[in-house]
């Protein structure tokens, strides 16, 4: 990695600077702090930081407890978009290098979506890995990567991969 054999690299180490945010999420029935730390110690501040970088410290500061607001198990008192923000947050709470999204966005709808990736886009000096079918969830990235079967067919850009990529073409235009 960037260099560096893997076998001289701590693991613990490693894994602290990657944030993997799934499409389920877990919500506990916890405070929103808590659920952002997720089993670290509470720092306010970082908890702040990480809601404001998720585009949900305005909607956590209107609650009346704030980020010591309780949420329900698995977020029944919350939004899709919203769940999911909270997810952001607790990836960004452990300030990653290495952020992956698996389809983190599949189950929302389209304007949820966007602020979700509004959120994603705005993210600086972060390596940022997003897997997903929705190709609006991809447009704004640097790089593409295509799969077929398995293997990675072709690589670029939309605009490159709507020119020289068949297999793009195929998926974009089932969209």
């Amino acid at each position: 990695i960037n260099g560096i054999n893997i076998k001289n690299i701590d693991i613990t180490s490693l894994r602290e600077k990657i944030a993997y945010i799934p499409q389920n999420i877990h919500i506990f029935n916890d405070t929103i702090a808590s659920n952002i730390a997720y089993g670290k110690e509470i720092n306010e501040e970082k908890i702040k930081e990480a809601l404001k970088k998720a585009n949900l410290l305005e909607f956590v500061e209107s609650l009346e407890n704030g980020i010591y607001e309780v949420l329900n198990e698995n977020g029944s008192n919350l939004s899709g978009g919203q769940r999911q923000r909270i997810a952001i947050a607790r990836a960004l709470y452990t300030n990653p290098d290495v952020l992956i999204l698996d389809e983190a966005t599949s189950a929302l709808d389209n304007k949820s979506e966007s602020k979700i990736m509004q959120t994603i886009n705005n993210l600086e000096d972060m390596i940022v890995f997003i897997i997903a079918h929705r190709l609006t969830t991809i447009e704004n990235v640097d790089e593409i990567l295509v799969f077929k079967d398995g293997k990675i067919v072709d690589k670029g850009t939309k605009e490159e991969l709507l020119i020289n990529s068949k297999e793009f073409k195929k998926l974009y235009n089932k969209e």
